[in-house]
């Protein structure tokens, strides 16, 4: 019987999580935890998934849940721009911290980070008003402006002090992935530069999970006409191909 890598999934009832675990279920023997209750079973696969609900802001909640597995892939915190900072503050930083320091006691070999396009809030915001003409780099100064970008630029940080530790890290900064899987009903000059399909974050998760890179930062978006990213270093150093264009829905 082929040994998979076994990956937990922080998060895994949200709308990214539940992408990812219907997107890898098949190729990673996989454990998920999540705030809320979750039913693993019910999706497009039938095929039963160990899951345990905790807070991640509770430290002796965590203790010892990471036990035997490989791989961390932490979605889990706030996604509001608009929440409430001391609400971000526990969600995103402490808990984040709570995760990465448990995963490290666990003898995890990996952590996927999901970061966000957040992390260059004020770099977007400036390109899509057509004030930039350059795309923005990977290694373009963070420029956030809300709790919830902060939290993206201390996680990335705080993996880069885990990688040097000896835990390999990858921060994913992800596009816009929603539910429908089309950019159509949420029409905009943002959805259309941001856009990421299904099919190409699973791959971004998949290339993360496989990379042997000690410390990667890489965009998880799609390959989209309007993008306001440049691409050349993600391809390059993680082989992430994107398969979608936002431009090719209308």
């Amino acid at each position: 019987m082929e040994n998979k890598i076994k990956v937990g999934i922080t998060g895994a009832g949200g709308n990214i999580g539940t992408t990812l675990v219907n997107g890898l279920r098949d190729k990673f023997d996989l454990k998920l935890f999540d705030l809320k209750r979750m039913d693993p079973g019910k999706s497009a696969n039938p095929k039963q998934i160990d899951f345990i609900r905790l807070d991640f802001a509770e430290p002796n909640q965590l203790k010892g849940v990471f036990a035997g597995l490989d791989a961390i892939i932490h979605l889990a915190g706030n996604p509001n721009p608009s929440a409430p900072r001391a609400d971000t503050i526990r969600n995103n930083f402490v808990a984040t911290s709570f995760v990465f320091e448990e995963a490290r006691r666990a003898g995890i070999q990996k952590i996927v980070f999901a970061s966000s396009n957040f992390y260059h809030q004020k770099d977007i915001a400036s390109a899509l008003r057509h004030e930039e003409k350059t795309l923005t780099t990977l290694n373009a100064c963070a420029t956030p402006d809300c709790p919830y970008a902060e939290s993206k630029v201390f996680g990335e940080n705080l993996g880069f002090h885990y990688a040097n530790l000896g835990i390999s890290f990858v921060a994913l900064r992800i596009g816009w992935s929603v539910p429908v899987d089309t950019p159509v009903p949420y029409d905009s000059a943002y959805m259309r530069a941001m856009f990421c399909s299904k099919r190409d974050l699973v791959q971004a998760f998949d290339k993360s999970l496989e990379s042997e890179e000690k410390f990667l930062t890489a965009f998880a978006i799609s390959d989209n006409f309007e993008s306001v990213f440049d691409l050349t270093e993600t391809k390059r150093k993680l082989g992430f191909y994107p398969q979608d264009n936002s431009a090719d829905y209308y």
